[in-house]
């Protein structure tokens, strides 16, 4: 699937995109010194890569208020449930050469977390 990129001079969340989806902007990069068309001045520019043409990716999600449901749609942007699978599979079957796969997976998963926590206003 492509991927593309867009930068805006403030930092972007989520939003309900129809009733069983939403768009969220991951892969946030900040983008320091960065001019915008028609300004004078540098600002910090925020970077987004998506599946959309505005740095936005559309992700399944029932309910764009529940914390569960927020935090799986993130997760579903990089891992399917197939993908998932397997990486237990994985590591249930070889810990030790399965490691650093179950170690970058189970950092994503909290990161997803984070994010959803951020985006919905808890803790």
């Amino acid at each position: 699937m492509e991927k593309h990129s867009f930068i805006y001079t403030r930092r972007l969340t989520f939003a309900k995109f129809d009733a069983g989806h939403i768009i969220g902007y991951l892969k946030e990069e900040q983008v320091l010194d960065y001019l915008p068309e028609g300004a004078e001045e540098p600002v910090t520019g925020y970077k987004y890569t998506g599946t959309e043409k505005d740095g936005g990716t559309i992700m399944p999600c029932k309910d764009h208020t529940s914390y569960p449901e927020v935090t799986n749609a993130i997760i579903r942007a990089t891992y399917s449930e197939s993908d998932e699978m397997a990486i237990h599979r994985h590591y249930a079957n070889d810990p030790e050469e399965y490691a650093e796969e179950w170690h970058n997976y189970n950092e994503f998963c909290e990161n997803a977390k984070a994010q959803a926590k951020m985006w919905l206003g808890i803790e």
